[in-house]
């Protein structure tokens, strides 16, 4: 299990767009925090803590707790 932080923005800026991710990531939440005061990308910056598994049941386990194999 490792901790990874995508990075989000909103290109857009019209009344109904959000962040989204555009397909990066950084390893330390303090460089997404960096990111996030920066902001130099886009209307809006923020970003959204992602663990990664290296088994597709151990991640079901984490996300859903009743979930069984």
């Amino acid at each position: 299990m490792r901790e990874v932080f995508v990075l989000l923005s909103d290109g857009d800026g019209t009344l109904r767009s959000k962040d989204e991710p555009f397909g990066v990531a950084v390893s330390t939440e303090a460089e997404a925090k960096r990111f996030v005061e920066e902001g130099n990308c886009g209307y809006t910056q923020s970003y959204q803590k992602l663990i990664v598994f290296d088994d597709k049941d151990e991640a079901l386990k984490h996300a859903f707790n009743k979930y069984k194999n």
